[in-house]
């Protein structure tokens, strides 16, 4: 992640590479460039009257070695109307002028876009907008590229979020390093996405875990052995099919008083599903190395809390296996107990992430939480009823489905929630088990969460089904294509909030 700071500062004395200053639509010019054109003379006035330049959202325009300012370049970037203007387009922006200095060979720049006037947002909010744009809309994954021409390339080493008053330094540095934190996490999610299921395995997620480093968190990592021993066996009879062991991550942070229940997140971590018997069809299987981001966002929290070193008791569990094909590979028919002592019926063994979930969620009611929040990348009839725009949010916790959408909104990492009528627990009834694992086409997303409440007791508990909006393999403004690191910003934001 390249380097951010924060300063005060008129942009005509910056001595960076290049000044971004907004042009809001109908060529109206910022705060800042208004003294920056008075400071100019002529220079700005005449480029606005010549040049085809209008303000609109995401235009920009730059101008080289303005008489009167320091900085060698000046990018005037176009706003749109100020009154349409949002948090998340403040990301957007900044991703796509951060994109266009680094490509352009800017090693310095000072963004002037904390200025602007968003509705109902702080300057925090804004400086912390700014902020994330930069480092979500820089990130690349091209670990395992042989040729480092596009690594050499980058250019942009710093960026200086500017705002209007020294007063307010303290209040944008703190937005600042909470941006920094969440980033991160978001960064280190979307990593762990991108590792190829060759790489990414249950025995790789598990050193993930334990190499993250704070004094307040305790990682375990248990092995096949100490899985069969807990008597995890809804997570090993998934596992059967593959030749890799499977791993149970155990995550406590104890930031928090002695007395404070912790939060639980428990993250899906199918390191690649083929489908086991009930096999995928071939055509874009690869991305099934994506199966395991649920598990990538419980440890991107967990790495920016540990950053930011937040005040909050988190308990973390995370189920990881593979779903292959093997000759010992578990069958459409085969009846598991689980941890908790549920009997499932395996009707479909593609169906596979919410049995071993089971396993995770029951481990983890055992604790008693304040709260359970899971992600998992579950079903495809989420992605049909969502598409990629939300999260599929299911659940109990009235409380903590409010204030999740109400984060949501916030970070643009948006859910949208699905009912859980009681009826729909008729549908995975099973005549010869308690449930089956799957309760047909009709409400897929519905009747999988149906099937995760029988694991959480009466724990206030929200079902994060993030298969729509984990990966992208278009991309978007603040995301490269792949990996989306889904779920943490959202559950940041809901942490921080809970512990103001």
């Amino acid at each position: 992640m390249i380097e951010m700071y924060v300063k005060a500062g008129q942009a005509h004395k910056q001595r960076d590479d290049a000044v971004v200053i907004p042009l809001l639509g109908g060529r109206k010019l910022s705060e800042s460039g208004k003294l920056l054109q008075q400071e100019t003379g002529k220079a700005l006035p005449s480029f606005l009257r010549k040049q085809d330049v209008s303000g609109k959202f995401g235009e920009s325009k730059t101008l080289y070695h303005v008489e009167g300012s320091l900085s060698s370049r000046i990018v005037l970037l176009g706003c749109g109307d100020e009154k349409l203007l949002t948090l998340h387009k403040l990301r957007m922006l900044s991703a796509r002028v951060a994109r266009e200095l680094d490509a352009g060979g800017a090693r310095d720049a000072a963004l002037y876009l904390s200025e602007l006037s968003v509705r109902g947002a702080s300057l925090a909010d804004k400086v912390q907008a700014v902020a994330e744009g930069v480092w979500l809309g820089l990130y690349r994954f091209d670990k395992y590229q042989s040729s480092k021409e596009e690594q050499e390339k980058r250019r942009l080493r710093s960026v200086t979020v500017m705002i209007a008053s020294r007063r307010d330094l303290d209040t944008a540095q703190a937005a600042l390093d909470c941006a920094r934190a969440v980033s991160a996490g978001t960064n280190f999610a979307r990593d762990l996405g991108n590792e190829p299921g060759n790489v990414c395995t249950p025995e790789f997620l598990g050193e993930q875990a334990a190499a993250l480093s704070h004094d307040k968190l305790n990682v375990t990592v248990m092995d096949k052995q100490a899985i069969e021993a807990a008597g995890f066996t809804a997570l090993l009879a998934v596992n059967q099919g593959s030749a890799k062991e499977p791993r149970f991550i155990v995550l406590e942070y104890n930031g928090g008083s002695d007395d404070q229940a912790p939060l639980a997140l428990v993250g899906k971590g199918l390191t690649f599903d083929a489908g086991g018997i009930s096999i995928k069809p071939a055509a874009q299987m690869d991305e099934m190395k994506f199966d395991m981001c649920g598990s990538a966002a419980v440890l991107g929290v967990f790495k920016a809390v540990c950053e930011l070193n937040l005040p909050v008791n988190l308990l973390g569990v995370i189920p990881s296996t593979e779903n292959l094909l093997g000759s010992a590979a578990y069958k459409p028919g085969d009846i598991i107990t689980s941890y908790k002592g549920v009997t499932i019926e395996v009707l479909n063994t593609d169906a596979e992430g919410r049995i071993i979930l089971s396993d995770a969620l029951a481990y983890a009611a055992e604790k008693k939480p304040a709260e359970i929040i899971d992600f998992a990348t579950l079903t495809g009839a989420c992605v049909v009823a969502l598409g990629g725009q939300a999260t599929g949010l299911i659940g109990t916790g009235e409380k903590l489905k409010a204030a999740l959408k109400s984060s949501g909104e916030h970070t643009h990492d948006r859910v949208w929630e699905l009912p859980m009528f009681e009826e729909y627990q008729e549908q995975i009834k099973s005549e010869i088990a308690d449930i089956k694992n799957t309760g047909g086409r009709e409400a897929g997303a519905i009747t999988a969460a149906c099937f995760l409440s029988r694991f959480v007791d009466d724990i206030p508990w929200a079902h994060l089904d993030v298969a729509g909006t984990a990966w992208d393999m278009k991309g978007s403004d603040i995301a490269a294509k792949g990996a989306t690191g889904a779920g943490v910003r959202l559950v940041m934001d809901y942490l921080l909030k809970r512990n103001a």
